[in-house]
């Protein structure tokens, strides 16, 4: 009976931890008015500015941190905790678990416009996901693993932070 607790336990954690990754995947590929989307290029500044870039002030520092903050309030609090949670993990982690919920499994079908007789189905398996991440299957599978339970051991910490 323990053990089918344990289990239902460790169950409802990685959904959680899933549903973690998935609100942050929400902001990431967000709309271009949302704050996934915003940056700083040339283009944009052509186009903020109509045309006519400014002179430049010298200062390129935290100001643009608290653009990309202000744009996150627009976010629920869930969507905004999700960000700190995956910004608190590793790299390769972060990209293992985005690659898991967002590919991982699925079949993505292409379409030359030239050729739209001839589909192209690119099956996302793990050899799939670990090719795309410079990485072993073994590698991929384990960035994953150590991303969810990174995940999990975070939202204990914040349940245990609000107690």
């Amino acid at each position: 009976m323990a053990n089918q607790r344990r289990d239902d336990s460790d169950k409802a954690a990685r959904k959680q931890a899933q549903m973690v990754v998935d609100l942050f995947l929400d902001v990431l590929f967000s709309s271009d008015r949302d704050a996934g989307w915003h940056g700083d290029n040339l283009i944009g500044k052509l186009v903020d500015f109509k045309g006519e870039l400014p002179q430049s002030s010298g200062f390129a520092g935290f100001s643009k941190v608290y653009e990309q903050t202000r744009m996150l309030r627009e976010w629920s609090k869930s969507h905004v905790m999700a960000c700190m949670v995956m910004r608190d993990i590793s790299d390769r982690q972060r990209e293992a678990v985005c690659m898991d919920r967002s590919y991982r499994g699925r079949t993505k079908v292409a379409v030359d416009p030239f050729t739209p007789d001839q589909r192209i189905e690119i099956h996302w398996n793990d050899e799939a996901c670990a090719q795309q991440l410079r990485c072993t299957v073994n590698a991929f599978q384990k960035r994953i693993q150590d991303g969810y339970e990174s995940i999990e051991a975070a939202l204990i910490r914040e349940v245990e932070k609000a107690a």
